[in-house]
């Protein structure tokens, strides 16, 4: 009786691992093929700022690798002073403008029109102070290894409440690192951010760009990187509704933020 017993729970066992082995997919639904609106201006430090892009698409199903690039959307957007400005479509899902005029703590209102519906959002363009300097050491992570640290520092300006912005990038890293901040407990003083990561080696070249940003905005991208354990580029929470309302239909809305930043943009050498 053992014995069968035993050959009996066995023979299960082989079974059960030989399943783990096997892909399971679940099926899920679709669900609405939600339009995104990717409308982020930035202003780099020490450039003329014309040159903007504004990528639209779809929503796809979970197991679609294939993002579904928008075509045909007419875009533009226009400043308080109602200069506007027109973005074409340079390929399927991209809307580039090569005569923007940005302005700091100037309104700037977008423009979208697509599949008869309309699409607007309003923001203001945020400014940032300098990188004052960039530095790297060696740290120890969570199991005592060793690993690179580079961190950036800026002047905050006093009298004011400011949100930043800050993203690492590297050929290395699966998606960029994203760091918000803001000055409420160091007002006026000189702050930090920084990015630790096995990933990092001598020889590597870190792409940073520092952005100021909003309040709004701030609180915004705070839900999506909880949402998406800091990984922006997981797919978007469709509970989280950023600032561009459908004029046709509240209720439609687009997923993304319009946003408006000047920035800092630094290629680092790590050594």
């Amino acid at each position: 009786m053992f014995v069968s017993t035993f050959i009996y729970i066995s023979s299960l066992l082989v079974v059960l691992l030989a399943s783990c082995e096997d892909v399971v997919e679940v099926d899920l639904d679709a669900g609405a093929s939600k339009l995104v609106i990717d409308a982020e201006i930035v202003w780099i430090k020490g450039t003329d700022g014309k040159q903007q892009t504004i990528k639209i698409s779809r929503m796809t199903d979970y197991y679609n690798e294939v993002v579904p690039k928008v075509s045909g959307a007419q875009v533009y957007i226009e400043n308080s002073e109602g200069e506007t400005f027109n973005f074409d479509e340079s390929e399927a899902g991209f809307y580039v403008c090569e005569d923007f005029i940005p302005e700091l703590y100037k309104n700037y209102t977008l423009y979208v029109a697509v599949d008869g519906q309309s699409f607007t959002a309003t923001e203001q363009l945020t400014s940032v102070t300098a990188i004052n300097k960039i530095e790297q050491r060696t740290v120890l992570d969570f199991s005592d290894e060793e690993e690179i640290e580079v961190e950036i520092f800026y002047d905050d300006p006093i009298d004011e409440t400011n949100y930043y912005l800050s993203d690492f990038k590297s050929e290395n890293f699966l998606y960029p690192e994203y760091i918000l901040s803001d000055d409420s407990l160091n007002n006026g003083n000189e702050l930090n951010d920084s990015h630790s990561d096995e990933d990092i080696f001598a020889g590597d070249t870190l792409e940073i760009t520092h952005r100021g940003i909003s309040q709004q905005f701030y609180n915004y991208m705070n839900l999506i990187l909880d949402a998406s354990s800091a990984n922006p580029f997981a797919a978007p929470p469709a509970n989280i509704r950023g600032n561009i309302v459908n004029q046709n239909d509240p209720n439609n809305f687009a997923l993304g933020y319009f946003r408006l930043c000047e920035a800092n943009h630094v290629l680092y050498v790590v050594e």
